[in-house]
């Protein structure tokens, strides 16, 4: 899964969530649950700067303590071992997040990030809803 979609399926369930406690782990889980998804990863340098543009959009926009931030950044810290190993700094059979434990235990690979695409636009769009005042 593409890293800056990660962080928005993090954001949403991060605004679902509404508090800082709990939404890092819920990025977390995300991170576990879109990795099962069919789709598309990219080289890193298109990654690392979509990536850059998405967090620092979030943390522009909604503090670096809010929910909508920490639940982004849970979504895409597993992903700093899948790093480190690309880098060369971690061994691939040191990696210990359960999706990144070999192909089989990642969703399986597409020719188009479209659907990728669709889903970060839906997760974008419900962090930047207003909220209805309660």
């Amino acid at each position: 899964m593409i890293c800056a979609v990660h962080a928005c399926i993090g954001a949403a369930v991060g605004r679902l969530i509404g508090r800082q406690d709990g939404a890092i782990a819920a990025g977390v889980a995300t991170h576990l649950l879109a990795d099962l998804m069919p789709h598309k990863d990219f080289d890193p340098k298109v990654e690392a700067p979509l990536l850059a543009v998405t967090m620092a959009f979030l943390g522009w926009r909604f503090g670096v303590k809010s929910p909508e931030f920490l639940g982004a950044a849970g979504a895409v810290a597993p992903d700093v071992e899948n790093a480190a190993s690309r880098v060369g700094l971690l061994a691939a059979d040191k990696m210990r997040f359960p999706t990144h434990l070999g192909e089989s235990r990642h969703g399986p690979k597409v020719g188009s990030a479209l659907p990728q695409g669709i889903l970060a636009a839906v997760c974008l769009g419900f962090v930047l809803w207003p909220r209805s005042p309660r």
